[in-house]
């Protein structure tokens, strides 16, 4: 879920937010050209024009942010890096387009590119030894209701809202969203992996 303009003000905590994405960006970056090559260019592109345009489809539940199907888990599971350069991209054309907002740019980038695929890739390795389907359930589920979590969190140190509005009312929401992105998680990986095993390598192992 992103953070609208407006909702956190603080610069300063905004200017954390942002430093904080830009280190870890730079050491995912690093590690990103050690194991890719010029090659795999194409398929960043590729999949941030797909993302982008499933996250164009809002839900339309009442929760103080924008809430749609993200993916997250299915690019995560491709490639981890992969995934944080997709959804620093996607985030950044989100902005321009309207959603989420430019002055809220690092705390968004750093939720859904970093924290929301790191939160996905490792539900599903802790899960998928008892059943592979239950795993990317849980890993699409537990990644969105964190997220909700996480940001009420982010709300009540900004002083937007109390922990308890976010935990009682935003994170619930979330959960529901999250029961969405479990099932259309399996959906997704299991018709590419019949198609194009190679983009569900967790699911060859």
């Amino acid at each position: 879920m992103h953070v609208p303009d407006g909702f956190i003000s603080d610069p300063i905590q905004l200017g954390i937010y942002a430093i904080i994405y830009i280190v870890l960006m730079a050491l995912i970056i690093n590690k990103y050209r050690k194991n890719h090559t010029e090659k795999d260019i194409p398929k960043i592109a590729l999949f941030t024009v797909v993302i982008l345009i499933v996250q164009l489809i809002e839900l339309p539940l009442p929760v103080p942010a924008c809430v749609h199907i993200s993916l997250i888990t299915v690019m995560a599971l491709y490639d981890l890096e992969s995934s944080a350069l997709v959804y620093t991209f996607v985030t950044l054309a989100q902005a321009f387009l309207g959603e989420g907002g430019i002055s809220t740019l690092g705390i968004n980038m750093l939720n859904l590119a970093i924290i929301a695929p790191y939160i996905a890739y490792y539900a599903y390795k802790a899960i998928q030894r008892y059943d592979k389907n239950l795993a990317l359930f849980l890993s699409g589920f537990i990644t969105i209701t964190l997220l909700g979590i996480i940001v009420s969190i982010e709300y009540a140190i900004a002083g937007t809202y109390p922990i308890t509005f976010g935990l009682t009312v935003i994170t619930p929401i979330e959960m529901i969203v999250g029961v969405i992105e479990g099932f259309v998680t399996i959906v997704v990986m299991n018709a590419l992996h019949k198609i194009k095993p190679e983009l569900t390598p967790v699911l060859n192992e």
